[in-house]
C-alpha cells in the first residue's frame, strides 16, 4: 500500500508517496513544485504527478502489486484513466458533486455521487460505474458512511474488481490513509520544517533538505518498532484502559524512540541499537517495510 497526498513547505507544493510504518508513513518518493504567477498549468502538475507515479511502478518488484491511495484532489478522470492501464491497482476518494452512470434500484441512470443510496455504517458497492457525465470511465464506487461523518466516503477502485479488492477491504485501506497526515505533521513539527525559509532554487533546495529529513525520520521510526523499544514501552507509557481504534497505546513508534534517545538510562543501549539498524541498512540487508498487494 502506498499513501499519495500533497502539502506545503515553505511556498512549496511538494506531493510525497509513502508507506504506512507504526501509525506514521515512511515517504519513498517525492516531488515538488511552486506555482509561480499561477504559471503552472493543471497539465504539467499532472505530468509531474505521472513522473512520480511511473517512479513508483519501476521501483516495485515484478511480482508485487501496489495499491495506490489518494484523497479526494486526484479524483480527476485524466489520473483515474491511466490508472486503469496501469498493474498497479488504485482507490481514490471521489467528490460527491461529480455525476457519474450508475445502475441504482435496477435501473441505469445518471446521478451524483452524493445521491447514491446508502445505509450510515454499512458500505455500499455499485459496479462498473461511469465515472465523469462526459468522459464516462469506468470504476467501481463504494459509498460508506460511518455514524458520526459529515459527509461519506465515495471511494472509487478499477471496475469489477470486488473479486480481488473486497468492499470491507477497501473501507479499512482508506481508514490508514490519515498516517500520511501524521507524516507532514511530523515533517512539519519534529523535524522543525514547519519555519523552513528558503530564498533561491526553493524546490530544488527542499528536495535535497527532505532526503536528509527523511533517512533521519526513517531510522528514528525503526528504533521506535525495534524489540527493545517495545520491551521498554510500559516503562514511559500508562496505556489506555479502553482501546482507542484497535489499541492501547498511547505514544507513537516515533515519540518512543525519542524517548530511549533522550533518557539518561536508556540512550546509551537505544544509541547500540541505533547504530545496528543502521548498519543492516548500510549492508544492504533491509528491513521489510513494505506492504504488497496481491490480488
Amino acid at each position: 500500500m502506498v499513501l499519495v497526498d500533497q502539502t506545503t513547505l515553505d511556498g512549496v507544493e511538494v506531493v510525497n508517496a509513502a508507506i504506512p510504518l507504526e501509525g506514521r508513513a515512511v515517504p519513498v518518493a517525492w516531488i515538488d513544485f511552486q506555482y509561480p504567477g499561477k504559471t503552472l498549468t493543471p497539465a504539467s502538475q499532472n505530468t509531474l504527478e505521472r513522473y512520480l507515479l511511473t517512479w513508483l511502478a519501476e521501483a516495485a518488484p515484478e511480482r508485487v502489486r501496489l495499491i495506490l491511495i489518494f484523497d479526494r484532489g486526484y479524483a480527476r478522470v485524466a489520473l483515474i484513466k491511466d490508472l486503469n492501464q496501469g498493474r498497479h491497482p488504485f482507490l481514490i476518494r471521489g467528490r460527491g458533486k461529480v455525476v457519474v452512470q450508475a445502475r441504482v434500484r435496477g435501473r441505469q441512470q445518471r446521478i451524483s455521487l452524493n445521491r447514491l443510496p446508502h445505509r450510515t455504517g454499512q458500505p455500499m458497492r455499485y459496479r462498473h460505474v461511469l465515472y465523469h457525465s462526459r468522459e464516462g470511465e469506468p470504476v467501481d464506487v463504494i459509498v460508506y458512511r460511518q455514524k458520526g461523518f459529515q459527509e461519506a466516503w465515495f471511494l472509487l477502485v478499477p471496475p469489477d474488481s470486488e473479486a480481488w479488492l473486497p468492499t470491507a477491504e477497501v473501507v479499512a485501506l482508506y481508514r490508514q490513509r490519515m498516517q500520511i497526515e501524521q507524516c507532514f505533521r511530523d515533517w512539519k513539527s519534529h523535524l522543525g520544517l514547519r519555519g523552513l525559509h528558503l530564498r533561491v532554487q526553493k524546490p530544488e533546495r527542499l528536495l535535497r533538505l527532505l532526503m536528509g529529513f527523511t533517512l533521519a525520520y526513517l531510522l528514528v521510526l525503526l528504533l521506535g518498532r525495534d524489540p527493545l523499544a517495545q520491551k521498554l514501552r510500559p516503562f514511559f507509557e500508562v496505556a489506555r484502559r479502553r482501546p482507542r481504534h484497535g489499541t492501547q497505546k498511547i505514544l507513537s513508534a516515533l515519540s518512543i524512540a525519542l524517548y530511549l534517545l533522550a533518557d539518561p538510562q536508556w540512550a546509551n543501549r537505544a544509541l547500540q541499537r541505533f547504530i545496528r539498524i543502521l548498519s543492516r541498512l548500510t549492508h544492504g540487508r533491509g528491513i521489510a517495510l513494505l506492504t504488497a498487494f496481491s490480488p
